[in-house]
C-alpha cells in the first residue's frame, strides 16, 4: 500500500471493514516513527541518551508485546480513535490519502502518543530515583554493625513487625522516632526504617507477597533475605 497515493474504498467493501485495515496499516507503519517524533520534539533539553531511554519505553508500551492491561487498553483506544476517523472520513470520500490523513486528521490519536512519550518519561525518571534510594540505602547498611544477627518479619493484626531470634518484638526499639511523628510515614516505612537501623546479616520474611513492593526493597538492599512461606 503506497501511502503517499490516493487509495480507493473497493467496490462492495463495507466502510468499517476498510477502514479496519487502514488502521491496521498506519498503526504498523506509522506509529514508530511518530513516537520518535514525538520524543524528540518533547524532550528537547532532555540528552539524547535518556530520549532514546524514553522512545524505548514508549514503544515498549505501544506494542501488545506485554502482558500490562493498561498497556492493552491504551492500545485499544489508540486504535479505535484511528477506526472512527477513517470511517467517517472514507463515508464522505471514496478514496484516501494515507500520509495526508495521518498528518491532518489524527490529533487525539497524535496526542494519546504524545501521553504514552510523557508516561514513558515519568517512568524513566521515577526508576532512577528508586534506584537512587537503594543506593542510598545499602550505603547506610554497609557502614553499621548488625544489631542483630537475624531477624524475623511477621504479619500481627495486618500489621508487619520484626522480630529476633528470641521472638522479641524489637519493631519499635529500633525504628527511627522520626517515622512515628510523621504524617507522611507509613507503617511499612517504619518497618524500613528498622530494619535500616538494626542492619541484620539474614532476614526472614513470613509471608507469601513475594512480589509486595516493600519486600521487593528488602531484597534489594539487603543482601540475605528469605521467604518462609506460611
Amino acid at each position: 500500500m503506497d501511502f503517499n497515493t490516493a487509495v480507493s474504498l473497493p467496490a462492495g467493501t463495507d466502510v468499517k471493514e476498510f477502514a479496519g485495515v487502514i488502521t491496521g496499516e498506519i498503526m504498523s507503519k506509522y506509529e514508530k516513527p511518530l513516537l520518535y517524533r514525538i520524543t524528540e520534539h518533547e524532550f528537547p533539553y532532555t540528552s539524547p541518551k535518556d530520549r532514546v531511554e524514553i522512545f524505548n519505553l514508549a514503544l515498549k508500551h505501544a506494542t501488545l508485546d506485554t502482558d500490562d492491561m493498561l498497556d492493552a487498553i491504551h492500545y485499544n483506544r489508540r486504535r479505535a480513535l484511528i477506526e472512527e476517523q477513517a470511517a467517517q472520513y472514507l463515508s464522505e470520500n471514496s478514496y484516501i490519502i494515507i500520509n495526508g490523513f495521518v498528518n491532518f486528521r489524527l490529533e487525539e490519536y497524535k496526542d494519546e502518543l504524545r501521553t504514552l512519550c510523557h508516561n514513558a518519561a515519568e517512568e524513566l525518571y521515577a526508576t532512577r530515583e528508586y534506584d537512587e534510594f537503594l543506593n542510598m540505602l545499602r550505603f547506610f547498611v554497609s557502614v553499621q554493625a548488625p544489631k542483630e544477627g537475624i531477624v524475623h518479619i511477621v504479619k500481627k493484626d495486618e500489621t508487619l513487625r520484626i522480630y529476633n531470634k528470641r521472638r522479641r518484638d524489637i519493631t519499635d526499639l529500633y525504628a527511627d522516632e522520626i517515622a512515628f511523628s510523621s504524617e507522611d510515614f507509613t507503617p511499612e516505612d517504619i518497618v524500613l526504617s528498622a530494619l535500616i537501623t538494626i542492619a541484620p546479616r539474614k532476614i526472614v520474611i513470613h509471608d507469601n507477597k513475594e512480589n509486595d513492593k516493600l519486600y521487593d526493597t528488602i531484597a534489594n538492599v539487603f543482601s540475605d533475605v528469605k521467604f518462609a512461606r506460611t
